[in-house]
């Protein structure tokens, strides 16, 4: 990597160069960050899946509902 200079005050960061980019060099930081992301990521799959098992249920709640109107209305 470029040079790398320590940020004052601020360990586990470092600025490259003279870009002014400042980088997290912390590895344990950025492992917890990437946990937390996969385990957010996660958490929205199985919302979402949750969201179209009710939609399914929905649809075949109406189903129902239908076939029994039509039998109570003859």
């Amino acid at each position: 990597m470029e040079n790398l200079k320590n940020v004052k005050g601020h360990p586990g960061y470092a600025r490259v160069g003279n870009s002014g980019v400042v980088l997290n060099i912390n590895k344990d930081e950025i492992e917890a960050a990437k946990k937390r992301k996969a385990e957010r990521l996660l958490k929205e799959k199985e919302l979402s899946e949750l969201k179209n098992e009710v939609s399914d249920i929905k649809d075949m709640l109406k189903i129902i509902v239908e076939k029994l109107d039509g039998r109570n209305s003859n």
